[in-house]
């Protein structure tokens, strides 16, 4: 087998990452894009000693699983996983790779948390910009392992207004003939624009330059044109780097925050908040990590990597006391100002890095429950030694990667806790994301 030799196969199962999987000459073999029972043709684009991948080329026979894509630019553009197949079967999909990614763990699996709508649902985007080869500007996504940007004009995922106001932003930049930035030469001003919403209504927009520029002229003909914008902010980023978003920020226009409602609380959202990009689905899963915990007013939690304390508030609704806990100062800040804007009292937000403040709380009070969603990477060794060693009864482990989970709840397994209940949660249709909320107890023995 080389690399460009073409083959007739069928296409026998999914892999865990949606790819139609086959074998020849006894190796197998992942097609990007083949749908299970498919006769296609592939072609080679990558051999190794026991595997190989291929890119669809033909289909001979289809699948009744194959969905026409809604979206014009799906072949080209890296954002979506998902859209050649049926939403149920993408569902049982992310279901396959939860269960494959935690085999070996006894638990029970609940179904998949479907969504409602599996377009328009994004609150939240970040689009570069680019010039094309005959000077114009454009914006998009980059294609899949790739940095050259694919153009769009509307983004399925993605709101109307999100869209409305991309395209408004990219004709005020051509018409202008504002410089933009070039990532090959470092030179140029405007890089990436980023727009959050909330189910209020309310949009944000943040312009991102390699320096200070007056947009005075653009923030008038946007507010004009879309009332729903409540603030506009200025990030200026000059550094050569993959991080899109520097910590400097400039307020110029409307307010510092845009409000969300989050299970009937209210959240002051800022450009730099970490929210769930699908209010939706984050409510659902919110609520199920909540009914998890079987939760009481007699009960003390703690909420580890809070955030901007979205999840802690709700806690707090349904326990005696909550600390939520992050290491992000400004994070800690946007929490407590939430936590006043709800008038909630039983709610304590604590700087500084989890591992440590979760002992010193140990030493001063009972934990009952202990509420954690970390970051891709999954949880420093030292934080679970440290929950470890806490024997606190019952944990809630949210996760965005359940790769990095599963290495987590092994750990947790071999020292006291006993994975008992995991739910899929859908917060991302039409890629190959899958949220998963994790119940696990402390062992009698």
């Amino acid at each position: 087998m080389k690399e460009k030799e073409t083959y007739k196969v069928t296409i026998e199962s999914f892999d865990i990452n949606g790819y139609g999987v086959c074998h020849i000459d006894s190796k197998i073999v992942f097609v990007i894009g083949a749908v299970i029972d498919e006769e296609v043709i592939v072609e080679i684009i990558n051999v190794h000693k026991k595997y190989a991948f291929a890119k669809l080329v033909r289909i001979l026979k289809e699948s009744p699983l194959r969905v026409e894509a809604d979206c014009p630019y799906y072949k080209y553009c890296g954002g979506c996983d998902m859209m050649h197949i049926s939403y149920e079967e993408e569902c049982k999909i992310k279901e396959f790779r939860v269960t494959q990614t935690l085999r070996g763990l006894d638990y029970k699996l609940l179904p998949i948390i479907k969504a409602d709508n599996i377009y328009g649902y994004r609150n939240k985007v970040m689009v570069p910009f680019c010039k094309d080869i005959d000077d114009d500007i454009l914006y998009g996504f980059y294609q899949k392992d790739s940095h050259e940007i694919v153009s769009i004009d509307n983004c399925l995922i993605s709101d109307e207004l999100t869209n409305k106001i991309l395209n408004y932003i990219c004709k005020y930049l051509n018409i202008f003939h504002i410089s933009i930035y070039d990532e090959k030469s470092h030179t140029g001003l405007f890089k990436e624009v980023m727009v959050r919403h909330t189910k209020l209504n309310e949009y944000m927009v943040v312009l991102v330059t390699t320096e200070y520029y007056d947009f005075s002229n653009l923030v008038n003909y946007l507010i004009e044109d879309f009332k729903e914008i409540k603030s506009i902010y200025l990030n200026i980023n000059s550094k050569k780097t993959n991080v899109v978003l520097s910590n400097e920020y400039k307020l110029i226009y409307g307010n510092e925050t845009i409000i969300e409602d989050i299970l009937g609380l209210k959240f002051n959202v800022s450009p730099a908040s970490f929210m769930q990009v699908n209010n939706s689905q984050c409510e659902k899963l919110y609520s199920k990590a909540i009914k998890l915990a079987n939760l009481d007013k007699n009960m003390n939690v703690i909420d580890a990597y809070c955030g901007m304390g979205s999840i802690t508030l709700n806690i707090a609704k349904n326990v005696n006391k909550v600390y939520g806990i992050e290491i992000v100062e400004s994070a800690i800040e946007n929490a407590n100002n939430n936590k006043l804007l709800n008038n909630i009292n039983n709610a304590e937000f604590i700087l500084g890095p989890c591992e440590e403040k979760i002992k010193e709380l140990s030493n001063m009070t009972n934990i009952d429950v202990i509420f954690f969603d970390p970051p891709r990477k999954g949880c420093d060794i030292e934080f679970l030694n440290t929950v470890i060693s806490m024997k606190i009864p019952k944990i809630i482990y949210i996760s965005c990667n359940v790769a990095t989970c599963a290495r987590d709840i092994k750990i947790l397994e071999e020292n006291g806790y006993k994975l008992e209940t995991v739910v899929p949660v859908d917060l991302f249709p039409r890629t190959l994301h899958v949220e998963t909320v994790c119940l696990l107890n402390r062992r009698n023995d």
